[in-house]
């Protein structure tokens, strides 16, 4: 039975994340780079993969890990981009935009957040089961054309211009679900909002992550 996902990590710095993840309550098959292991791997229905910076090499990196899985019959990519400190300005925005048209993929940019935060914001609402429960096929549509996506840690955060808006609130009391939902209805009222609530175990992560897709 194949994984809920695979994660492949690029770098010291997002295997040190990616190490502290549970992979057994997220249903995560965590890998360090090596195309030659991947060709070899049973893909998850989603594919994460953690770039090591946002310049062409690693991009083509990471394009390639994502296309060695599609071939064994993996799910959506997502390509996740080193972390920034603030939000982006519109050359990031362009890059980010263009890191989604290079790799074919869903390319996020965590502000204020880290690779670990963006595998738990995608990941957590198909592998745990939730107070406020999703369709998995919601979660998989989000990630399924090339486009770029911001990640904060609060749902105040997301970008009155996000098309679409997936908030993971672990573990809380359903008010405070209630009230991120409006937090985004509020920042972007035209955005389709995909609200979840998975029970995770706990653990040093934010309570909220709200992801904006452009």
């Amino acid at each position: 039975m194949r994984p809920v996902s695979t994660v492949v990590w690029f770098g010291r710095e997002a295997g040190r994340q990616v190490a502290a993840l549970d992979a057994t309550a997220l249903d995560c098959d965590l890998r360090e780079a090596d195309f030659r292991a991947l060709k070899q791997a049973q893909p998850g229905s989603l594919a994460l993969l953690l770039a090591e910076a946002d310049g062409d090499p690693a991009l083509a990196a990471a394009a390639k890990a994502a296309r060695i899985l599609r071939k064994r019959g993996g799910g959506e990519a997502v390509v996740v981009l080193p972390p920034a400190p603030a939000n982006p300005g519109p050359q990031a925005l362009a890059r980010l935009r263009r890191a989604a048209e290079l790799t074919s993929a869903c390319a996020i940019l965590p502000v204020r957040a880290s690779w670990a935060d963006a595998v738990r914001c995608a990941v957590e609402p198909l592998a745990v089961f939730g107070l406020v429960g999703v369709d998995p096929r919601e979660i998989h549509a989000l990630f399924a054309r090339p486009r770029a996506a911001l990640l904060h840690t609060s749902a105040a955060e997301v970008v009155p211009e996000a098309r679409d808006v997936l908030v993971s609130c672990r573990l809380r009391p359903l008010r405070e679900v209630e009230e991120a939902a409006r937090a985004v209805r509020d920042k972007a009222p035209t955005a389709r909002l995909v609200l979840a609530n998975p029970e995770t175990p706990p653990d040093d992560g934010p309570h909220t992550l709200a992801l904006s897709l452009l």
